[in-house]
């Protein structure tokens, strides 16, 4: 089992490792030069450092001591007296990312298709850092004949169910659209950034004045001193122009990095999507409406409306995937395609031999 924090998690355990380094270098100088020392910095520095090896630690601890079992019925998540669980035939879509450093490891995520409006609600179960679990999805969705080891370096064209065939693909063709921030949380991460780098700058430039007015006034002489005040400075520094780059990169780069990366798939028994290590696979059969908006430069999204027990979504936020303007997870939509048509040709050539859904029956 390999668990790994989440970017965002990491960003927060760098910056307090980061934290605890410029509260020692600082007062190391306030003992140095003015011969103060005080233990709250020392114990500010300590409280930093835990709190980033927590932040680290903590999420492989959790989920390495967790049990996952599925039975007849139910897939459940277990951990002493925690326990979770979600049926199998109730489960929409099911997300898969696969580890950067072990091809046959990853983290699959089962998703149910929920109402929207007042019975909103987000129900989804993780088995972080499993082997093969792609191999697992096909035992949960009975296709046990094809649970294979998996690897997550073939393309999913090379690991389709016994019998299965692909009716359609094709890959997103961004505009200048899906490269600006879109809605008012992206522009709002934009503000941040900018926000920041502005701040960066600044104390870049406060900084060198500041060095240039001690070195002026014999203030290098005092080695231990000025190492520790420039090293201080620095990472201060860094650590606002490194919070600036991430909330940057998510807002302006990532998502059209990862639509560069998507590539969208129609078989005659799923729908299925690869971006880069991440993956998404739902049944055809879940999808009861094909929404479609245009994107731009003769594309369009086309949102896969899902069906579940009970639950069924013709909104945005409902049962096909919670899209909002700050998602960056894969849900079910076809993003800035050309061939419309195709792929609402190829999702009404029903199979005859796939079953009728359980609550259907």
């Amino acid at each position: 089992m390999e668990v790994r924090p989440s970017p965002l998690l990491r960003l927060v355990g760098y910056l307090a490792y980061g934290s605890g380094v410029i509260s020692i270098a600082f007062a190391v100088v306030r003992a140095t030069s003015l011969g103060d020392l005080s233990a709250s910095a020392f114990l500010f520095a300590v409280w930093s450092v835990t709190l980033g090896a927590l932040v680290h630690g903590l999420p492989t601890w959790w989920h390495g001591g967790a049990t996952y079992r599925v039975t007849k019925d139910q897939v459940i998540w277990s951990r002493g007296p925690f326990r979770r669980s979600i049926e199998r035939k109730s489960i929409s879509f099911a997300r898969i990312v696969w580890s950067p450093r072990l091809s046959n490891v990853g983290t699959l995520e089962l998703i149910r298709a929920v109402p929207t409006g007042a019975l909103h609600r987000r129900l989804a179960l993780r088995l972080e850092g499993i082997e093969s679990p792609d191999g697992v999805w096909a035992i949960i969705r009975d296709a046990h004949d094809v649970a294979s080891a998996g690897h997550g370096e073939l393309p999913l064209t090379q690991r389709l169910d016994r019998g299965e065939r692909i009716l359609w693909a094709a890959k997103p063709l961004p505009t200048l659209r899906a490269y600006l921030p879109n809605g008012t949380s992206q522009w709002s991460l934009v503000a941040v950034t900018l926000g920041l780098f502005s701040l960066g700058i600044a104390m870049s430039l406060r900084g060198l004045s500041l060095i240039g007015r001690l070195n002026s006034l014999g203030f290098t002489s005092q080695k231990l001193s000025f190492v520790a005040l420039v090293v201080g400075m620095s990472l201060a520094i860094l650590c606002v122009f490194f919070a600036g780059f991430f909330i940057g990169r998510s807002a302006l780069w990532h998502r059209p990095h990862l639509l560069r990366q998507t590539r969208y798939l129609i078989s005659n028994k799923r729908v299925l999507i690869q971006r880069g290590r991440e993956e998404l696979h739902l049944d055809r059969r879940m999808i009861v409406e094909v929404i479609e908006t245009p994107a731009g430069a003769g594309t369009f999204n086309l949102f896969l409306v899902l069906d579940g027990p009970h639950a069924r979504a013709l909104a945005s936020s409902g049962a096909f995937g919670e899209k909002t303007d700050h998602t960056i997870e894969l849900v079910p939509v076809f993003e800035c395609v050309q061939d419309g048509d195709g792929a609402r040709h190829a999702l009404g050539r029903r199979s005859p031999s796939l079953p009728p859904l359980p609550w259907a029956a």
